[in-house]
């Protein structure tokens, strides 16, 4: 893409981004296997232990201390190394970092005046970028040098030249599309897990319930309610760590309003002598819709708390 002519080649925004964004994003993610893993085990752990612990005999017994060692250790790996955290504050930092970047590429929010008026879009992209990164200072998730893997990019720069005709298109393609296809298909999925979740939460009570009045009226004579509590709580805590239906309303909500804006976006007419300042403006909402989804990364980063 030459700066300062109309482009006909795609731009993709994983080639428009940062390197930092990547690193924060990658630290997520090993974050959220590792923190989804050891929780994993951990309530498996627990249901083994009272299984089995159920069960008559030394060597069963034997076995439950095992399952309930394991799971003890498992809560201290976690306590130490908190993957929890590192999950949430890597996305914070990562998302922080996108929305910054797509706000200079397309000249939103602050960086859209004209040149005359604004001579260092970038030392004010620089600016902002240190204000973020400061929240960051004590983070593992970012390297000592992020500063300077989040600097503007070749392609930021190019895709900033452009005619607005252009950004547009790449913005609503590149950035508006995606995100808002992404958060459906979030609030799909948490949806269903949310509703199994729930399920499974009303059926093991239910089934304990049966279990219980069926040993007190002798029909059975093994113990099995230590399991179904185990399970039942398991699944509880599992929901909790997931936050199925509360992420599911958020990604619900962002999608109906970058719903909104796109089209907003879409009928903006270009040739209007104010089109640069409502193209600003409607970009700068477009992103105040994802910043409110990941707005809540942010304040779950105090799960980190002192020490960590």
């Amino acid at each position: 893409m030459a700066a300062g002519a109309q482009s006909t080649e795609p731009v993709h925004e994983a080639e428009l981004l940062p390197e930092l964004f990547r690193v924060a994003d990658l630290a997520s993610r090993r974050g959220q296997r590792h923190s989804i893993t050891l929780a994993r085990w951990q309530l498996l752990l627990l249901t083994a232990g009272a299984a089995v612990g159920s069960l008559a005999g030394r060597p069963y017994a034997w076995v439950a201390a095992a399952a309930y060692l394991g799971a003890g250790g498992l809560a201290a790996l976690v306590s130490r190394q908190n993957p929890q955290g590192l999950w949430y504050e890597g996305r914070a930092a990562a998302e922080s970092v996108k929305t910054l970047a797509w706000k200079f590429a397309v000249r939103a929010d602050a960086y859209q005046p004209l040149a005359a008026t604004l001579p260092d879009a970038e030392g004010l992209y620089d600016l902002q970028l240190r204000g973020i990164l400061r929240g960051f200072r004590d983070s593992p998730v970012l390297p000592g040098d992020a500063e300077r893997r989040a600097g503007v990019t070749a392609a930021m720069r190019e895709l900033r030249a452009q005619p607005l005709t252009v950004r547009r298109e790449v913005y609503l393609r590149e950035r508006v599309a995606v995100q808002h296809d992404w958060y459906q298909a979030k609030a799909g999925y948490c949806d269903r897990a949310g509703r199994t979740t729930e399920l499974l939460g009303v059926a093991l009570p239910v089934l304990g319930l049966v279990l219980a009045v069926l040993r007190a009226l002798g029909a059975v004579s093994f113990d099995q309610l230590g399991t179904v509590s185990a399970v039942a709580a398991s699944v509880t805590a599992w929901a909790q760590l997931r936050q199925y239906r509360p992420l599911a309303a958020a990604y619900r909500l962002a999608a109906d309003e970058l719903e909104l804006v796109r089209a907003q976006l879409t009928q903006l007419d270009l040739s209007a002598a104010d089109s640069e300042e409502v193209w600003a403006r409607l970009a700068r909402d477009a992103e105040d819709a994802v910043s409110r989804e990941h707005t809540t990364w942010q304040a779950r980063r105090e799960v980190r708390g002192p020490g960590h």
